[in-house]
């Protein structure tokens, strides 16, 4: 069949032991109200029904890709891309959902702007429960982000300053493929920060857009659960990429410096959660501002733990 690429969305969807939810995100994708798409599946070497549930799908617009051994989520992307035919590419998570709408709403947005641009939107953050996603706040309000405006045009320096704002981008491929860019494989958290960074150092602009058509779904084994994931790797990697602007990189050291104490905290909290007293002991004594800190946080943690049990979903 002949494929029109002027306005053909490439879906990248990696996937490593996702036989929970990925037939939950692959139906998602199938609902969208665009209709010029390809879904292009990457297995990262699953051990479990992953490939299976792919291929009980019988649609036409669904490619599956496997990767022989576990390569990493920045891998699985680049072999997606790799085998793209559209104009724009759209990643989205094995355990995460689109809203019908959001296909659309992103691809207004660039065909009005052009491929000078790449579009983001709000997600909204969602438990997950024996009854499906459950709503809890929007990502954009995690991040202090309130607007009337529908589209913001976010320069690099605001997009720093806005501490990094978390989004599953769609980017024009041709420009990305002129610079040879690509999600780097020795990252092992802050992947898309990366990647973002990147796609402004060569001249794109981002649109971000205030609706949320985008369901994240918090698990006990997403990154956002784990001590280490704060970006520290992948902040180190931009500083050394000669790309970025004296001023730019300035910026990079104090999120570096602040990702840093981030990974402290984090590491005490789930000393406590582990209850391993003596490390949190220990780590309290070298850093007392960890206890400062924990109590600020704890109003926030008490919040999402009675959400999370009302709803009776599983805490991260």
């Amino acid at each position: 069949m002949q494929i029109d690429t002027d306005k053909l969305v490439s879906v990248i969807l990696p996937a490593y032991n996702a036989e929970k939810y990925i037939g939950e995100a692959i139906e998602s994708v199938l609902k969208q109200t665009y209709p010029s798409f390809e879904l292009i599946v990457v297995d990262d070497g699953s051990q479990d029904r992953t490939v299976e549930i792919v291929k009980s799908f019988q649609d036409e617009r669904i490619h599956l890709f496997k990767h022989v051994e576990n390569k990493g989520l920045p891998s699985a992307r680049n072999t997606a891309i790799e085998a793209s035919h559209g104009r724009w590419i759209a990643p989205v998570d094995a355990d995460d959902q689109w809203l019908p709408q959001r296909l659309e709403k992103m691809i207004d947005v660039l065909l009005e702007n052009g491929d000078g641009y790449f579009v983001g939107d709000n997600s909204i953050i969602c438990f997950d429960t024996p009854e499906g996603f459950k709503p809890w706040v929007y990502m954009l309000e995690t991040y202090g982000i309130k607007s009337n405006e529908e589209i913001l045009e976010i320069s690099f320096h605001d997009y720093l300053m806005q501490r990094m704002p978390a989004f599953q981008p769609i980017f024009p491929i041709k420009p990305v493929n002129i610079a040879g860019l690509k999600y780097n494989p020795v990252i092992k958290s802050g992947e898309d920060f990366e990647f973002h960074c990147n796609l402004f150092r060569i001249g794109l602009k981002l649109k971000l857009c205030t609706t949320p058509f985008y369901l994240y779904r918090l698990t006990p084994g997403s990154m956002t659960s784990k001590p280490e994931a704060s970006g520290v790797q992948a902040l180190g990697l931009l500083l050394a990429n000669e790309g970025f602007s004296n001023e730019e990189k300035n910026i990079f050291k104090s999120l570096l410096s602040r990702s840093e104490n981030e990974n402290k905290y984090r590491q005490f909290a789930h000393a406590l959660k582990a209850k391993d007293f003596l490390k949190a002991i220990l780590m309290f004594i070298k850093n007392p501002l960890l206890l400062i800190k924990l109590i600020i946080r704890l109003p926030h943690s008490l919040k999402y733990r009675i959400t999370a049990k009302i709803y009776g979903a599983r805490i991260k």
